[in-house]
């Protein structure tokens, strides 16, 4: 490969899957070439749902290889040819192998800064794995991690709980929030039309959004609706593996007729725009893209107050009543009904999105980065 002009910034997620972090960084690199930035976005496949939002003037490279580790000598090889002053990346597997591959590339003379992100509480995270795995990424986490020069979380769980790992002094460590929609997205949501015909009905509709795991606990959502006094219809968006389960439950509990799994869909804004009510159940969250964007909306909230503390950062001083304990439908339920029968002010919620600008934190990543 021949040296290529040095790059500003680098942008590595594993792929262009429809995940929060990956539309994060979407937005992020399209917000850095709009201001003059040369980017390039790095993943290990190409394709996706959301490669497409991707501004053209962007250079995708894609490493070739469907596991993050495994791509740590194409990802050298793509840091000699591209230069880049800064790489930011996020996700865990992605992180280790792009802290290994620019300590390797700087012993060829390419010195880029390093800034890892973390999008979720990594305790909770790495729960998911066997107990081997699990001791196997906590070592590297705990060894790999000191070495970049930048540390993030998205929440302050995240970057707490990540300080129990890694052993660095505090000024390696920053918050970094994501992005709320832009006006031009709320906006052309809000004139457009009903995207489900429950819309158009005059029965209170819940949205709700995230894939289709155990992290997002649904069937507490799901025992939630059925418990809640109020007539309410429940949009589930997304996709996973537990889908076929939840169906089943939605039957066992007889609200199959108020619940549709509606998939993932891309103008996931025109369903909030024309919602009720947004919720969210999980057991963890780091910053949830999904809550920020109903409060962009104005949409009443209701969420568990879980580890990671997103939501908690989000809506705990100004509206602790929309915070619920992990696990309690019960108390779901009725925080449903007082939202439904007394909803907080659209434009009290929608006040809050206001310090989540893009330009704001697309700028604090660079400074961070690049100080």
């Amino acid at each position: 490969m021949q040296k290529s002009k040095c790059c500003d910034v680098m942008l590595y997620v594993p792929t262009f899957s429809g995940g929060g972090a990956e539309r994060v960084f979407v937005r992020i690199a399209n917000f850095y070439v709009a201001e003059g930035y040369s980017v390039s976005f790095v993943v290990n496949r190409a394709g996706g749902p959301i490669e497409s939002l991707l501004s053209p003037d962007i250079k995708i490279i894609e490493a070739g290889y469907d596991q993050s580790l495994r791509a740590i000598p194409a990802l050298i090889r793509v840091l000699r040819h591209q230069r880049p002053r800064a790489v930011i990346s996020a996700l865990t597997s992605a992180n280790l192998a792009m802290v290994i591959a620019v300590r390797l590339a700087r012993l060829s003379g390419v010195h880029p800064r390093l800034m890892i992100c973390e999008r979720n509480e990594f305790t909770t995270a790495s729960r998911r794995f066997s107990p081997k795995k699990r001791r196997i990424f906590r070592t590297l986490v705990s060894l790999l991690y000191p070495l970049a020069d930048k540390i993030s979380g998205n929440a302050s769980g995240v970057v707490d709980d990540l300080k129990d790992y890694v052993r660095a002094s505090d000024g390696k460590f920053c918050m970094l929030p994501n992005p709320a929609p832009d006006a031009e997205q709320i906006a052309l949501a809000l004139t457009s039309p009903p995207p489900h015909p429950w819309f158009t009905e005059n029965i209170p509709v819940a949205v709700a959004m995230g894939r289709l795991v155990a992290q997002k606990d649904y069937p507490m959502m799901l025992k939630a609706i059925a418990e809640c006094k109020m007539p309410v219809r429940l949009l589930i968006l997304g996709q996973g593996e537990e889908r076929s389960a939840l169906e089943e439950l939605a039957n066992t509990l007889g609200i199959q007729d108020r619940v549709d799994f509606v998939g993932f869909q891309m103008n996931r804004f025109d369903y909030l725009a024309h919602g009720k009510i947004f919720l969210l159940s999980s057991h963890s969250e780091g910053f949830p893209n999904a809550l920020i964007e109903a409060i962009s909306f104005g949409l009443p909230c209701v969420s568990t107050d879980c580890a990671g503390n997103g939501p908690k950062d989000i809506l705990g001083q100004s509206f602790p009543e929309m915070l619920v304990p992990v696990g309690d439908y019960s108390a779901m339920a009725q925080a449903i009904s007082d939202q439904i029968q007394k909803p907080t002010s659209p434009s009290r919620i929608s006040a809050l999105a206001e310090r989540y600008t893009l330009s704001a934190i697309s700028n604090q990543f660079m400074r961070e980065v690049l100080p």
